[in-house]
């Protein structure tokens, strides 16, 4: 297999990434502290979009301060397991060269802990991550640093994330940047490039450099030159940016026919520009009549797409699509001038939020199931509404089904509608720790009661006697 340019070509040092220089300085500076054995904030947080150099630059610092690594990326298991075994273990334990030499960390000989694309831990593998996450923030004595692409996903899990890191942002980088970037490679690989391909390639990226390299070595492998009509093959890069584009295409645009060439560009479903549409057009067309047409022309849209649905007959889309930016285009009588601000589709962004909830809720609902002998989805409708406000209002019944149910911290949070780091969760976890493991008398007849054994006159035990229980008898 041929080597990856993204991976020959990546920075050897914080000097090296281009692209965002306060983004550089913010974290040689955070560094720097954990070197004075001050760290105020003992973990770092690289947000941003995808290729802005956020994993290139961790990897930069540690080559610059000679710290070793530890990673942990999307393509390990990150369970509280694993990450108590991998990046906790890592963040409390000392550092060994690779030869096997002890290193002192009160020396100042650190090694980095780095759990790339932290907000992607959801689902059942990846249970109990985020708890397992904010313990490492918390408690670690190496340096940390957590890649994110959305902070918002991560940092509404855990409050501890949020105030114990430091956020630094990693913007799109600059497509004369870029260019300049891709123009090195180029010379350095004896490759003849023409500028045109160079801006092609560079705008294409939509500022993500990583895609960017790897275009050029998708369309100048086996080649020695390489032209604009070669570099044109490769599309657009992120979805989300060219809809943004896409949005002035159409709002903005007199002309109908090169809104519906631009819709069509798009790679993505009529339904999902259809979000896209609806969401922003109230913010474009001010006129009320023009946004009575547009709207207008997005319900008929929207009635195509049901036909699709329905009838399975996919010719559909196209009037659908033609209707989302032709129509739409056309609908207006006074020109949308200025900034718009166009927001990314709310439904999408709910559910995609919702995500972690449903599963913790599925699961929640199926323990439930398997004590009461509903099915789950049974629970989830009737069941678990005033099994939730139960679990909120009586301390004791929450304690016994926690240690009943085997329920985990964040299937805690979800029924207490608290963070996971929350004092009420914590309360909770300490409380089932101290019962399971140094049970009272107490605690042990309200687990798991034994029936009164009644003695006859002889002295000897009779049977007990048989009565109803409760459903939730504790």
């Amino acid at each position: 297999m041929s080597e990856d340019w993204t991976e020959t070509y990546r920075p050897a040092g914080l000097d090296e990434v281009v692209g965002n220089p306060k983004a550089v300085q913010e974290l040689r500076a955070w560094a720097q502290t954990w070197v004075a054995g001050k760290p105020i904030k003992k973990a770092a947080v690289l947000m941003g979009s995808p290729g802005t150099g956020k994993t290139s630059a961790a990897l930069a610092l540690a080559a610059d301060f000679n710290w070793d690594v530890v990673e942990m990326n999307a393509s390990d298991q990150r369970n509280a397991d694993a990450i108590k075994a991998v990046a906790l273990r890592g963040a409390l334990g000392e550092t060994f060269s690779e030869d096997g030499e002890y290193l002192s960390s009160k020396e100042g000989n650190l090694k980095l802990i780095v759990l790339d694309e932290a907000d992607n831990i959801s689902g059942r593998e990846d249970r109990g991550g985020i708890p397992a996450i904010a313990e490492v923030v918390r408690s670690t004595k190496q340096p940390v640093i957590l890649i994110v692409n959305d902070w918002y996903a991560l940092s509404r899990k855990s409050s501890a994330l949020k105030s114990g890191t430091q956020q630094i942002k990693f913007n799109r980088i600059r497509t004369v940047t870029v260019r300049g970037v891709l123009r090195r490679i180029s010379k350095d690989r004896g490759i003849k490039i023409t500028d045109q391909a160079l801006r092609v390639l560079s705008e294409n990226s939509n500022g993500d450099l990583r895609s960017a390299i790897r275009d050029l070595q998708a369309v100048a492998m086996g080649k020695q030159e390489v032209d604009e009509d070669q570099a044109a093959v490769v599309g657009f890069r992120e979805v989300e940016q060219t809809m943004f584009q896409v949005m002035d295409d159409i709002f903005k645009s007199r002309d109908p026919i090169l809104a519906r060439k631009a819709l069509l560009e798009v790679d993505e479903t009529p339904d999902t520009k259809l979000l896209w549409i609806d969401e922003n057009l109230p913010n474009a067309y001010r006129d009320n009549l023009d946004l009575y047409r547009g709207m207008k022309a997005v319900a008929r849209a929207d009635n195509f797409l049901g036909r699709v649905y329905r009838r399975q007959h996919y010719g559909f889309w196209s009037y659908a699509n033609d209707f989302l930016s032709f129509a739409v285009c056309a609908a207006k009588q006074r020109d949308v001038r200025g900034y718009v601000r166009y927001n990314f589709p709310s439904y999408l962004i709910r559910m995609s939020r919702s995500k972690g909830n449903r599963a913790l809720q599925a699961n929640i609902s199926s323990k439930l199931g398997s004590m009461i002998h509903m099915s789950a989805a049974g629970v989830r409708q009737d069941f678990l509404p005033p099994f939730k406000q139960m679990f909120q209002n009586n301390e004791e019944f929450r304690l016994h089904m926690t240690i009943k149910l085997e329920l985990d911290v964040e299937e805690v949070a979800f029924l207490l509608d608290a963070k996971i780091d929350s004092a009420a969760v914590k309360r909770v976890m300490a409380s089932v720790k101290k019962s399971t493991t140094h049970p009272s008398s107490q605690s042990k007849k309200s687990i798991s009661p034994e029936p009164e054994m009644k003695k006859a006159k002889d002295g000897s035990s009779s049977k007990p006697a048989m009565c109803q229980k409760r459903l939730f008898s504790f």
